[in-house]
C-alpha cells in the first residue's frame, strides 16, 4: 500500500519545504521507500535550479528520479503559479501532475508532496492548490506559524480544507522567527493553546527555529528528522485512514 501525503502551508515561507524534506527523510530512515514531488514551483532562477525546493527534496532523500519528474512545472518569476505560467507562455495541467504522481507512487511505499503557497493560490483560471489536493486525493499536513498571526491563517486553512471534505492529518506549527522575549513566548503559547482547542486536528510543535535557512538546509533537515515532533508526525501519516477520521 502506498501512503501519500500533501504538505500545504497557511502562507508562503512558513517552512513547507523543511517539513516535507524532514518527513520524507524520517520515513526513509524508518526503512520505507520514499518518493517526493513539488508539482509546481515558482522563483526558480535559470542556472540556479540546484537551489530549488525540488532539487533540495531530491537531494535530501538521494532520489534517483529526475528533477523534471519531481517538479513538472517550474517557473522563473516569483509570483503566483497562474501568473508565472502566463508570463512564460505556458499553462499548468492538473491532469499531467496527477499522471506523474500516479507513476511515481507506483514505485514507492510513501509519497510526500509539497504544495506551493497556501490552499487558495491559483494555478489555473479554474483551479487552485485546494482543487489540486482534491485531484490527487491525498490527506493533508498543514504547516503554519507558531507565533503572532498564526491562529487566523491556520483556522482559515483548516476550514477551507474541511469544507472540501479533505482529510487533515495534522497541523504543524513552525517557529519562523526566534523566540527572544517573554511577550513572544506568551504569544506562541496562546497560538498553540487556541489551535489545539479550535482546529479539531492534532497540533504538532512548535518546531525549533532554524537560523540561516536556506543556506543551512541540510543540517536543519537532519536535525528535524530526528526530532520527537517528526516521529509523532510520521506515526500519524502511517496510521490507517479510518483512524484519522
Amino acid at each position: 500500500m502506498t501512503y501519500g501525503v500533501f504538505v500545504t502551508g497557511t502562507d508562503t515561507g512558513v517552512g513547507k519545504t523543511l517539513v516535507t524534506a524532514a518527513l520524507a527523510l524520517h520515513l526513509k530512515k524508518r526503512g520505507r521507500t520514499v518518493g517526493v514531488m513539488k508539482p509546481i514551483e515558482t522563483g526558480v532562477s535559470i542556472g540556479r535550479d540546484a537551489r530549488s525546493d525540488a532539487a533540495r527534496l531530491r537531494s535530501i532523500i538521494e532520489s534517483e528520479e529526475t528533477t523534471g519528474a519531481i517538479c513538472p512545472y517550474s517557473f522563473e518569476l516569483p509570483v503566483a503559479p497562474l501568473t508565472a505560467a502566463q508570463m512564460s507562455g505556458h499553462s499548468i495541467n492538473p491532469d499531467t501532475i496527477s499522471k506523474i504522481y500516479r507513476l511515481l507512487s507506483g514505485r514507492y511505499e510513501c509519497m510526500v508532496v509539497e504544495g506551493v503557497g497556501g490552499v487558495q493560490v491559483p494555478i489555473t483560471h479554474s483551479d487552485n492548490v485546494l482543487s489540486l489536493i482534491k485531484h490527487l486525493r491525498l490527506p493533508v499536513v498543514v504547516v503554519g506559524r507558531s507565533g503572532l498571526g498564526g491562529i487566523n491563517h491556520a483556522l482559515l486553512t483548516v476550514e477551507a480544507l474541511r469544507h472540501q471534505k479533505i482529510r487533515m492529518i495534522a497541523l504543524v506549527l513552525n517557529r519562523t522567527q526566534p523566540v527572544r522575549s517573554a511577550l513572544t513566548r506568551v504569544q506562541e503559547r496562546s497560538t498553540l493553546e487556541i489551535l489545539r482547542k479550535q482546529s479539531g486536528i492534532p497540533v504538532i510543535g512548535p518546531l525549533p527555529y532554524e537560523p540561516g535557512l536556506p543556506g543551512r538546509f541540510r543540517p536543519a533537515v537532519l536535525h528535524l528528522a530526528r526530532s520527537a515532533a517528526l516521529k509523532k508526525l510520521a506515526k500519524l501519516v502511517l496510521r490507517p485512514a479510518r483512524q484519522n477520521r
